[in-house]
């Protein structure tokens, strides 16, 4: 106000003390109007933050909701396919497994009854080339006639346990391709999932910023801040929207593989 009566008093000699009153009124007028306003600004700021507030409000809690859908919708069908997925493996695992233990047991088991016949005719074997190495033709001699002796019960042992062993290696040989047309149907899963936890770390972040900026808002709007209110909420709703387009991702990359799944079963040996 000193300010504005010392322009009075500078315009009443400048022009003369016979100034009109209406005259210095408006003279008076346009100093203010011409003067630096900080406050009226920042009232035109916090309107302004109001009105974004206002304008983003339903979008804001709409795509909040969407959200938590969605997500909940992904991750009942991740929940889905993972048990479908272990389902699968575990009927991979059992195919034929009843025949497999059993020939397999049946080659252990025979190794295991020969072996101390062909190790005992191995052992000869070495024994009368370490004679003969030494010069000694009378052992030798000796040590062949007792190898050659259990020759045919090596020959026949040998050919038992190859028997055994074949039909093993040729019934998981079977089981492997019976299996394999699934197993190929199921091979996109593995990339699909690798995907999945990629971008979830990436989801991860904007997680983190959402949470904060949604945070700042609350307090913001507890302590009738607008202008801060104002801009954490956009940051919140981009992240969310960031977050949003993840989701879909997901979902879709979700529902590529519930159709792997679909397929493997398909191929699953009857």
């Amino acid at each position: 106000m000193k300010d504005l009566r010392r322009k009075y008093v500078a315009a009443e000699k400048r022009y003369g003390a016979g100034l009109s009153s209406r005259w210095i009124g408006l003279l008076i007028l346009l100093f203010v109007l011409a003067s630096p306003a900080p406050y009226a600004a920042a009232a035109g700021d916090w309107d302004s933050a109001l009105d974004e507030i206002h304008n983003l409000y339903s979008d804001y809690t709409g795509l909040q909701t969407a959200l938590k859908s969605e997500t909940a919708r992904t991750q009942t069908l991740r929940k889905q396919n993972n048990a479908d997925l272990a389902a699968i493996n575990l009927k991979l695992k059992t195919i034929d497994s009843v025949l497999l233990k059993r020939l397999k047991s049946e080659a252990e088991a025979m190794k295991k009854k020969h072996a101390p016949l062909l190790e005992e005719y191995t052992s000869l074997s070495k024994q009368i080339a370490a004679a003969r190495k030494a010069g000694n033709l009378k052992s030798a001699t000796l040590l062949e006639i007792k190898r050659n002796k259990l020759k045919a019960a090596a020959a026949a042992a040998r050919a038992e346990v190859k028997a055994k062993n074949t039909a093993f290696a040729e019934a998981r040989t079977l089981t492997a391709a019976k299996i394999q047309p699934a197993k190929d149907a199921l091979a996109p899963v593995a990339s699909l999932k690798k995907l999945i936890t990629a971008q979830n770390k990436a989801a991860s972040t904007a997680q983190t910023e959402r949470a904060e900026a949604h945070k700042r808002y609350k307090a913001a709007i507890a302590s009738g801040d607008a202008i801060t209110a104002a801009a954490a909420m956009k940051l919140a709703y981009t992240r969310m929207g960031e977050l949003r387009t993840f989701g879909q991702q997901s979902y879709a990359w979700e529902q590529k593989i519930t159709v792997a799944l679909r397929a493997a079963e398909a191929k699953l040996p009857k």
